[in-house]
């Protein structure tokens, strides 16, 4: 079935790449990056460089997003892009008329220059957008190899005209988008850590209480659930030791997550479910005393304002998106399950096993641990 797909996918991306297309007075250059809110957060800090980049000098910069975190680039990045691109994922993939008619908006553009700075690429998602621009120059990564079935091995080899290569594993995103970024623009990065200014962020309408923290119940993914027993008992403690509220957040999608754990918590709580955007989410955790949160996005975006995070993390993709180097996030904890922390320690076990998805439930990192992290932590900031 997914050949099979894939064959449709290329043959609607072909028609898309049939027909005129704009003059070619003005240089263009188009920068794609589709994935999710914490691949972005950890690129972002890199977007200034590249298009002050001496080497793309005179081009214009367009900008092809990902539409589940449109409002994040447009408070935080709008002014150095010309033109946006913002993709439905979904409508993508299952409407042919919307995959048409956006990659033929593609193609239309006539561009110089296709940038891609994803490491796990998708044939079906950003390397179509690669292929529809016939850009005469098209810059990426080799794929992460658990992106690519087994079938499509080396389906890029014609794509790219330039691959970047990085043999280091594992590597914090972070720092492997650093080094894509100087291979980009030919210079040594300046750029240190993914810190978002809260100036540049939009004021709360609601009246959040004077000490508060966050929980972040929910999770697009049900392999990443952690229990609502659990948060609930971890947020009592931190209510019965600090007397801190706790404000709930999540996605319209997270509300059976978010209510059950209101449901059954007994003492002072805000549910802000669905009312928040992104950059007023970032808000909120500008004041919060903490984020207790599975891995999501949530995780990230914490970082970047510098809330303490204590994250529920099953050892999957180990090092390159938690745990945080002190140097980005020194309050940034990513507890893990008992029994595979020793493993965690080996550099050669983790090559082998936990460079990719492992399938550890996230519900054997025990709630007991989390307090004990929380403990530890605040004992030392309020005594």
């Amino acid at each position: 079935m997914n050949r099979l797909k894939g064959i449709l996918y290329e043959i609607v991306g072909w028609l898309a790449a049939l027909g005129p297309r704009k003059g070619g007075r003005v240089k263009k250059l188009l920068i794609v990056r589709i994935d999710e809110i914490g691949d972005f957060m950890l690129w972002r800090p890199f977007i200034k460089e590249m298009v002050s980049s001496e080497k793309y000098s005179g081009y214009e910069f367009h900008f092809c997003g990902n539409q589940s975190w449109k409002s994040l680039f447009l408070c935080l990045d709008k002014e150095l892009i010309s033109r946006f691109y913002w993709m439905d994922k979904i409508q993508f993939k299952k409407k042919i008329n919307y995959r048409y008619h956006f990659l033929k908006h593609i193609y239309r553009e006539r561009y110089n220059v296709v940038i891609n700075p994803a490491y796990s690429r998708d044939k079906r998602y950003d390397d179509s957008i690669v292929k529809a621009a016939k850009a005469p120059a098209r810059l990426g990564m080799v794929a992460n190899r658990e992106s690519t079935h087994s079938y499509e091995t080396g389906y890029d080899r014609n794509l790219y005209t330039n691959l970047f290569v990085h043999p280091e594993k594992p590597i914090f995103e972070f720092y492997r988008n650093r080094l894509f970024t100087e291979f980009i623009t030919g210079k040594e990065s300046a750029i240190t850590d993914t810190r978002v200014d809260p100036e540049c962020l939009p004021a709360l309408s609601l009246v959040m209480p004077d000490n508060y923290f966050v929980v972040f119940p929910g999770s697009r993914s049900k392999e990443r659930i952690w229990s609502t027993e659990n948060f609930i008992r971890v947020s009592k403690y931190l209510f019965e030791n600090y007397g801190w509220t706790v404000i709930v957040c999540g996605t319209g999608a997270d509300a059976a997550y978010t209510n059950a754990f209101c449901e059954g918590y007994r003492h002072p709580v805000i549910n802000l479910t669905g009312k928040t955007s992104l950059t007023e989410m970032l808000t909120v955790f500008t004041k919060a005393q903490c984020l207790l949160s599975v891995d999501t996005g949530s995780v990230h975006l914490a970082a970047a304002v510098g809330c303490t995070v204590f994250g529920i993390f099953n050892g999957s993709q180990y090092k390159r998106f938690a745990p945080y180097p002190d140097s980005l996030a020194a309050n940034f904890y990513a507890i893990y399950p008992d029994e595979i922390e020793k493993e965690l320690m080996q550099d050669d076990i983790v090559k082998q096993r936990y460079e990719f998805v492992v399938r550890v439930p996230y519900d054997s990192v025990r709630a007991d641990k989390i307090i004990l992290a929380i403990h530890h932590h605040f004992a030392d900031k309020l005594s």
